[in-house]
């Protein structure tokens, strides 16, 4: 774990998620085994997330990990701070870990912001929504929920489960997406991590400058597959780039959502992902949802 510079509360680093993933290899290898066979560990409305925002998706991931480990006990999950009726508050997890033989109070968030402006600064990175969400607002976010234990209403939610005092810790994941002029040279947020995962964006008429090659085919991922690289699946139809304008223009047509894609190659255990980014809407970042 590793302490935000700036702000009092600790981050789950690389070193930690790697000692947590190897103590749990032998529990993966089975849920890997399980998913040879055909048969999901994973329930339905995790397996298939639908119209869960992505965020939630994430967390129902994470919750479903750390049930079924030994090596955490998971006290709550999603506890609603009430005072006087009102909700002022939310806690993803409380979770003990035992092999360090700490509580946590963990908040957990999975996002995808893009470089509107090449710059370390958090107001620079918008979502692919628009400008209503930004690295700056989430991080703000997410240090009063990190915060809320101390709020009377965290501290009778703690009492209520026996609970003295968590240590308020950030699991943040996502990627970062650089105009594709600028993936060569460009500027990574302001404390994010030195090897994280960076992709393009671009505009629907810049789109045939990322993929205009032979070589390449283009696969839109539904929300549901953002979250991982890409794994071909039988219904994988990968487009020919050309085909790419229809696409879009019919995407587009019908909504202002961003599209993500993933730019996948044949090679010789079938279609490879190279590289991932979002296709946005003309006027973004200004339009709304």
């Amino acid at each position: 774990m590793a302490h935000h510079p700036d702000m009092d509360f600790q981050v789950l680093d690389d070193g930690w998620c790697r000692d947590a993933l190897a103590a749990d290899l032998p529990l993966f290898e089975q849920w890997a085994s399980e998913l040879a066979m055909g048969k999901s560990p994973l329930p339905p409305d995790i397996l298939e997330p639908g119209g869960q925002l992505l965020g939630k998706h994430f967390e129902a991931l994470i919750a479903f990990w750390l049930e079924a480990s030994p090596h955490f006990a998971l006290r709550a999950h999603s506890v609603q701070l009430q005072d006087g009726g009102q909700t002022v508050g939310e806690l993803d997890f409380l979770v003990d870990d035992l092999h360090r033989g700490r509580t946590l109070h963990l908040e957990v968030a999975s996002k995808f912001y893009l470089a509107e402006e090449n710059g370390a600064a958090w107001t620079s990175w918008v979502g692919p929504s628009g400008r209503h969400d930004t690295l700056g607002v989430k991080m703000d976010k997410l240090v009063r929920q990190l915060a809320a234990t101390r709020l009377p209403a965290g501290r009778a939610a703690l009492q209520e489960r026996r609970i003295s005092d968590p240590d308020p810790v950030l699991l943040m994941k996502g990627w970062f997406f650089h105009h594709f002029s600028l993936l060569h040279r460009h500027c990574a947020p302001r404390w994010a991590h030195p090897a994280c995962q960076a992709g393009w964006w671009c505009r629907p008429d810049e789109a045939h400058h990322v993929m205009g090659n032979d070589a390449v085919r283009i696969l839109p991922l539904p929300k549901g597959r953002w979250l991982g690289r890409f794994h071909p699946e039988g219904g994988d139809p990968p487009l020919h780039w050309t085909r790419l304008e229809q696409v879009l223009d019919d995407h587009f047509s019908r909504t202002r959502r961003a599209l993500m894609c993933a730019v996948v190659i044949e090679g010789d255990a079938g279609w490879e992902e190279i590289s991932r980014g979002f296709v946005v809407h003309a006027h973004w970042p200004e339009m709304g949802r």
